[in-house]
C-alpha cells in the first residue's frame, strides 16, 4: 500500500501543487520520466524511483506529508487505477513538463533566503 500511495502522492503533488517544485527538479522531470519508463510497470520500483528523485531534489518531506493525506483511490485528474497509471506516469510527469515550459506557467517557491 505505501508503493501505491508513494505513487498517488507524487502524481498529486505534480499536478496539484507544482510551486513546491524547484526549477532544478522542473528541468530534471524528463530524465525521471525516461527512468520511470525503462522500469517496465514495476510498481514498487517506479515508487523507490519517485521517492529517491523526490529526496535528491528536496521534495522528500512534501512527498510524505502528501502521502499521509492522499487517499489510496484513483486520481481525480485521470480517473485511472493506480494499475493502469504504471503505464502512463511517464507521459504525465511528460505533460506537466511541458505545461511548466509555458510563459508563467509555474511559480516556483522562492527559498533564496532559507538556510542550507
Amino acid at each position: 500500500m505505501k508503493t501505491h500511495k508513494n505513487i498517488v502522492a507524487f502524481l498529486s503533488l505534480l499536478n496539484e501543487s507544482p510551486e513546491f517544485f524547484q526549477m532544478e527538479a522542473w528541468q530534471n522531470l524528463p530524465d525521471l520520466a525516461t527512468e520511470i519508463e525503462n522500469l517496465a510497470d514495476n510498481e514498487s520500483d517506479i515508487a523507490d524511483t519517485i521517492k529517491n528523485w523526490c529526496k535528491k531534489h528536496g521534495l522528500g518531506k512534501v512527498l510524505r506529508t502528501r502521502r499521509e493525506v492522499t487517499p489510496g483511490k484513483p486520481l481525480p485528474s485521470t480517473l485511472e487505477p493506480l494499475e493502469n497509471l504504471t503505464k502512463t506516469i511517464p507521459q504525465i510527469i511528460m505533460d506537466a513538463y511541458n505545461q511548466a515550459q509555458k510563459p508563467g506557467a509555474i511559480t516556483t517557491a522562492d527559498t533564496s533566503n532559507e538556510s542550507r
